[in-house]
């Protein structure tokens, strides 16, 4: 489906769209945008989820304060690109949007707010990683249409 077909199907009242802010994770916004349509009732949350940088559990080095600091810097990095997405969704006449954006697994985060907003559709984007590395990394679309 098409951003295009979205007349055809009846609009969502809350879309959750989960953004990386990647080339990809852009055209997913963009497709929820067109499925919300300007319907005054209709809801959209954006979601970024921030893979941590996980702390070692020795900590001989003093690396914890760095990875922390670099954990702050991610989600303050995510906040500042979400606002600016979110003026832009705004700019394009869709007022009810709702944002986070939370430190933690990508496909956790995203199942959790679809529940807690009680979203009738997930919206996401694709990377094209390739069989080898699809196998080792898995994909975050896959793992959440499976467990949603």
């Amino acid at each position: 489906m098409t951003p295009n077909d979205v007349n055809s199907v009846q609009k969502l009242k809350r879309v959750l769209v989960a953004t990386d802010f990647s080339e990809e994770g852009n055209k997913a916004v963009k497709f929820a945008e067109a499925l919300v349509c300007r319907d005054k009732e209709s809801t959209l949350y954006i979601v970024n989820a921030i893979k941590p940088s996980y702390i070692p559990s020795s900590d001989d080095f003093g690396a914890a304060e760095y990875i922390i600091q670099e954990n702050d810097d991610l989600i303050k990095n995510g906040k500042s690109m979400m606002e600016s997405l979110v003026a832009d969704i705004k700019k394009d006449g869709i007022n009810n949007v709702q944002s986070v954006v939370i430190l933690g697994d990508p496909e956790t985060v995203i199942i959790n707010a679809a529940n807690e907003f009680k979203v009738g559709l997930i919206v996401l984007g694709t990377r094209k990683h390739g069989f080898k590395k699809g196998i080792l990394l898995g994909s975050v679309s896959e793992r959440v249409s499976a467990n949603s």
